[in-house]
C-alpha cells in the first residue's frame, strides 16, 4: 500500500486528529478515505460518504457494503493470544471472528450478538408477540360487543408493566453487549 504525506500547521493537525477520533478511525484512515473520495469525484464518480458518519461504505463491514472481505494477520504475545481464545470461547466463536466483531462493535457503535444473545432476543420477541396476541383478543372482545365488554376485568396496567419489563430487558441486553465490547458511551 502506498503512503502519501502532507504538511499542515499544528492547529489543523490537531483538529483533523480530533475529527478522526470522534469517528473512531485513525487520522491516516480518515485521510485515505477523503483522498479516495476526492479521486472518485474528480473522475466523475460519486463519493461514497455515508450519511451518519461521513465515512465511505468501504469503512463498514463487508456485510454492510457488499464488498469482499480482506485478510489481516495480527501478531500477539502468548498471554494476549490465550486471552483472545478465552474471550472468543465465551461467545463460541473463533479468535478471528471475535477480533472482527470487536472492530465492528467499535466502528459501527452497534451491538454484535453471539448465539446466546440472539436466542435471548428471540425469546423476548416471542414474549412480546404473546402480549400482542392478548391485546388483540381484548380489542376483539371490545369491538364485538362494546356495551357488554367489561374493561375492568382486564388489567391494562399489568399489560403496560409487562411491555415495560420486556423493553427494559432488550435495552439491558444491548447495553451489556456494548459494554462487553468496550463501547459504553453508546446510549
Amino acid at each position: 500500500m502506498a503512503v502519501i504525506g502532507a504538511r499542515v500547521d499544528n492547529e489543523i493537525k490537531q483538529a483533523f486528529d480530533a475529527i478522526a477520533r470522534a469517528r473512531s478511525v485513525t487520522a491516516s484512515r480518515l485521510a485515505g478515505v477523503l483522498i479516495t473520495d476526492f479521486i472518485k469525484a474528480e473522475r466523475g464518480g460519486a463519493a461514497q460518504a455515508t450519511v451518519g458518519t461521513q465515512l465511505p461504505a468501504q469503512a463498514y463491514p463487508a456485510a454492510h457494503a457488499g464488498a469482499k472481505t480482506e485478510l489481516l494477520h495480527v501478531r500477539l504475545e502468548p498471554y494476549y493470544y490465550e486471552e483472545l481464545g478465552r474471550l472468543a470461547a465465551q461467545r463460541k466463536w473463533y479468535r478471528s471472528a471475535y477480533l472482527a466483531n470487536l472492530l465492528y462493535a467499535h466502528v459501527d457503535r452497534r451491538p454484535v450478538l453471539c448465539h446466546d444473545e440472539v436466542n435471548a432476543v428471540r425469546q423476548v420477541a416471542r414474549q412480546l408477540a404473546d402480549i400482542g396476541r392478548n391485546v388483540n383478543q381484548i380489542a376483539r372482545k371490545v369491538n364485538i360487543d362494546p356495551d357488554r365488554a367489561d374493561l375492568s376485568a382486564f388489567d391494562l396496567e399489568l399489560i403496560r408493566m409487562l411491555l415495560d419489563v420486556e423493553t427494559a430487558a432488550v435495552k439491558e441486553l444491548v447495553h451489556e453487549n456494548l459494554r462487553t465490547w468496550g463501547a459504553t458511551d453508546v446510549q
